[in-house]
């Protein structure tokens, strides 16, 4: 699954883009430490489900017929399984006469058939016939509407199940490590297409103009893998290999799949070198629908990978050089998964990194293959800063965390699965080279084929084929939460030493760890490859005017510091790294300094040199850690003094770049542009500002005038400026579109704006059935960048539509989302109230955005004045704004 952490959702909605040492490790829990889990009783596990499914997709409900083959292993009078919102008409067991007595649990989603006797161990069917719910949001069946060719209002329906809601759909044991086969065929409309995980093995024209189709069977799977569509599609394909690879979308759209299908063509048989293990289902499907989801934007069904259309189609008015590497990578993880995750399965939700971490760090690594041009690897380095952000405060969580039930799983899809996994396997993988990691891959794939995991599966696999063994080394990145700090300082007589300790944003991530953690040092001659921990610093002869650069490559995750006069000799030495070292020269000089490592100000003198750096990823870093710390400036009579000194280190890019695309530039150069331009939007530049709103004005009088990139950004800019007549001509447009993203961003650009008043519209609006349901949320997420307290309130002054809004797994960590931009102390003291209103399995998300806001008053309090007292110190000729002369000069 491609997992959105909350301040990503609103930002996609709105288009923007050596030997290991003998310091013990942590253990790994063994298999029977996981009895611990609230999972369904052993006693009994389906083999085989047989399902029919009748939708009703205009009432929004549907009937099913399901034959459940199962194997009893010891003597029961009880059949256990999972189910939600299913009603139940007939129950029967073969070979017993008499119809079982069913008990529902709600709050745990079980249904419980009790017979009059034991059951001998053995093999039955148990038949149930059932109806249950199609819902307006991405959980269980679920339908989207959308205007189609001619404006036709239309609905398809669409199945989401990750992580447990396969049970909203079909009776059955919904856990990762029971799998079985799956049997679907449906009685659909007869004009409408069926999509499964399988093809089509036969279809039967019934009464009514319904057709009954019949889906091959599965491979023995998991329940969440699988799934089910159905709507007005046309399905464009090719055949690759052996396997027919499609893409489905809604009938008009097929041009706007050409990009994806181009894309999965292309990396199939590079993953089916890099597995060793070909992909082993007859297609691979790729199915578009209209919408969005507050907490994922695609979906590895196995054989059949859902999408919004954002994540998939390429529209050339409409969509970004942005849009166009997001639907890539997301291409490629969904891709990954189809080995890490549906062939092989983790075990329970306490490994879901196993999934999610490997195919994040697989859809870089494969895009880097195909697009190096892209620098993903660099691009990924902002997700990796957020996890570590993550990983330095209270409420972070071990890659590998215990997972007691399926509603805590909800809070394991973060950026500690996903980009701190990814970076771990990443630097692993360095660590024993890319060769022997892809034999212990494929090794495992092989090994563990259509069965279920656990992490030291894999670690076992690789150290079977390395000479370096990584065990115990992961061990120590996946069973501890926390964040390496190494340093390095001059030592007198020694040359350099490197030490490491913890690197902690408060109290309670300071407690000490020692991680057996590979560094490479650079600028000393040849790299220096060494291994450090808390209890082994390492030291080598140096010159006395040495510059080490630690971390050279930036594939470690930990943080980077230097003593003061090393960090001198670095800073000056910026413009010659490479550019992932500048980039971890700027992600680390903040970092260090807004946590009390480092003076703050440091960061400034690592700005002032970044301004002049030629890669776009590392200008675009240096514009996002210029944007997080005016966002501490918020409301402070600092802000104007910091502002200028930002615009002041954008200007040299913005001269270069411009307004508009110049010929041949590169899509990086596209994305830094937009970048550049909307921060200086935020920071009032007046002629960017000016610039802007006549723009807006030609694509008010001319539609065409403006497309893709240049299009979002002047809207971005006008709709965050906006009074309110340019918000009603924003929220025209809204209304008119027919195009489900572009919708989708217009309503969420009608929540940016900074007038309080257009801020309460929009929150006011979202309750109102005018923008889409999947829509609904974004304009009040939206709200909470400029007014988060505002959005917070509002979203608890009406929980119950809140709720409604969005799917059941994500409702608190959607809350807590909306809080967690406040700079008002008294939101603590409300997070805490709203805390004690939802399970103790969900409050994990209200205790990190209660971390993020005590630590953010610690910047204001203890940091931003160091940064007043030197931007005072500095000339005012360096932070004048951007003329409109100046801009003007740039244009031509």
């Amino acid at each position: 699954m491609k997992f959105i952490p909350a301040v990503v959702a609103t930002l996609l909605a709105l288009g923007a883009s050596a030997q290991a040492a003998t310091t013990p490790a942590p253990k790994a829990k063994p298999a029977a430490a996981k009895s611990g889990h609230v999972a369904l009783p052993t006693d009994v596990r389906p083999t085989r489900y047989d399902i029919t499914i009748k939708p009703d997709a205009a009432h929004l409900k549907f009937s099913g017929h399901e034959a459940i083959a199962l194997d009893v292993k010891t003597a029961t009078s009880r059949i256990e399984l999972n189910a939600a919102d299913i009603a139940f008409q007939t129950a029967s067991l073969s070979g017993d006469t008499a119809a079982p007595k069913i008990s529902l649990d709600k709050e745990q989603q079980t249904a419980t058939f009790t017979f009059g006797h034991p059951l001998k161990p053995g093999r039955y069917t148990l038949t149930l016939d059932y109806t249950g719910v199609i819902y307006e949001q991405a959980s269980g069946l679920f339908a989207l509407d959308y205007t189609g060719e001619g404006g036709k209002k239309q609905r398809a329906i669409f199945t989401q199940f990750e992580n447990s809601d396969a049970r909203r759909f079909i009776p059955c044991w919904d856990e990762p490590g029971v799998k079985a086969v799956y049997a679907l065929s449906v009685e659909a409309p007869a004009a409408e297409m069926p999509v499964s995980n399988m093809p089509v093995a036969d279809a039967r024209p019934g009464s009514g103009g319904l057709t009954t189709t019949r889906f091959a069977d599965t491979p023995k799977m998991s329940s969440y893998l699988l799934f089910f569509a159905l709507g007005d599609f046309e399905r464009i394909h090719r055949q690759v290999g052996k396997t027919d690879v499609g893409v489905i979308v809604r009938k008009g759209k097929a041009a706007q799949a050409q990009f994806a299908l181009d894309a999965a063509t292309e990396i199939l048989p590079f993953y089916n070198d890099y597995f060793g293990t070909p992909y082993p289902l007859p297609k691979l499907d790729f199915i578009a629908g209209p919408g969005q989801s507050q907490f994922f934007a695609a979906m590895e069904n196995w054989g059949a990978i859902y999408y919004f259309d954002y994540a998939l189609l390429i529209d050339p008015k409409l969509s970004t050089e942005a849009d166009k590497q997001g639907v890539y990578v997301d291409i490629a993880h969904e891709m990954a998964h189809q080995w890490f995750g549906d062939l092989v399965t983790m075990a329970w939700w306490d490994d879901l990194w196993l999934n999610e971490g490997f195919a994040s760090w697989m859809e870089n690594k494969t895009t880097d293959h195909f697009h190096p041009e892209w620098k993903i690897w660099l691009q990924t380095k902002g997700g990796e800063q957020g996890a570590m952000r993550t990983d330095a405060r209270n409420g972070t969580h071990p890659v590998i965390t215990p997972i007691k039930d399926v509603f805590a799983a909800a809070n394991a899809f973060d950026s500690i699965t996903y980009e701190k996994g990814h970076s771990v396997i990443h630097m692993l993988e360095d660590y024993v080279g890319p060769d022997v990691f892809r034999a212990g891959v494929r090794n495992y794939i092989a090994h563990h084929a259509y069965g279920n995991t656990v992490t030291d599966d894999l670690w076992s696999e690789v150290d079977k084929v390395s000479p370096k063994k990584i065990t115990a080394m992961a061990h120590d990145f996946t069973l501890q939460a926390g964040v390496p700090l190494v340093s390095v300082a001059a030592a007198p007589g020694k040359g350099v030493t490197v030490t490491q300790s913890r690197f902690g944003a408060d109290a309670a991530s300071k407690a000490p760890k020692s991680w057996r953690t590979p560094v490479t040092v650079g600028g000393l001659g040849a790299p220096w490859r060494t291994l450090v921990s808390a209890k082994a610093p390492v030291s080598k002869a140096a010159r006395a005017d040495a510059a080490p650069l630690l971390n050279a490559g930036q594939i470690g995750y930990f943080r980077s510091r230097y003593s003061p006069e090393l960090e001198t000799r670095i800073v000056a030495a910026f413009p010659t790294l490479a550019p992932e070292d500048q980039l971890g020269l700027v992600y680390d000089s903040r970092a260090l300094g807004e946590a009390g490592y480092a003076p703050l100000t440091d960061f400034l003198l690592v700005a002032e040199q970044a301004q002049a750096a030629q890669d776009p990823v590392v200008l675009r870093a240096l514009i996002a850690q210029l944007d997080a710390t005016d966002e501490n400036y918020k409301g402070l009579p600092g802000q104007a003094a910091f502002r200028a000194f930002a615009r002041a280190r954008l200007a040299p890019a913005f001269a270069r770049l411009g307004w508009d695309a110049k010929p041949g530039e590169s899509d990086n150069d596209a994305l830094l542009r937009r970048s550049l331009l909307g921060e200086l939007g935020k920071f009032d530049d007046p002629a960017v500002v000016a610039e802007a709103r006549r723009r807006f004005a030609g694509l008010v009088a001319n539609p065409e005038s403006l497309r893709g990139a240049a299009r979002l950004t002047v809207l971005s800019i006008v709709a965050s400026h906006a009074n309110a007549a340019t918000w009603d001509q924003l929220h025209a447009m809204a209304q008119k579109s027919t195009e489900s993203t572009d919708r989708s961003r217009l309503y969420s650009y009608l929540g940016t704006a900074r007038d309080p008043a257009l801020a309460d519209k929009a929150l006011a609006l979202s309750l109102t059935k005018e923008p889409p349901p999947t829509d609904a949320p974004n304009l009040i997420s939206a709200v909470a960048n400029a007014f988060p307290d505002k959005a917070y309130d509002f979203a608890i002054a009406h929980r119950a539509e809140a709720d409604a809004m969005v799917e059941p797994t994500s409702r608190t960590n959607f809350c807590a989302g909306l809080a967690s931009g406040s700079l008002n102390p008294d939101m603590v003291g409300k997070l805490n109230a709203f805390a004690a209103t939802v399970p103790a399995s969900a409050r994990p998300a209200v205790t990190r955005t209660i971390a993020t806001i005590n630590f953010r008053q610690d910047i204001i309090k203890n940091r931003l004045p160091q940064v007043d007292r030197w931007l005072a110190a500095h000339s005012e000729a360096e932070r004048r704004p951007l003329s409109p002369d100046t801009s003007a000069r740039v244009e031509r």
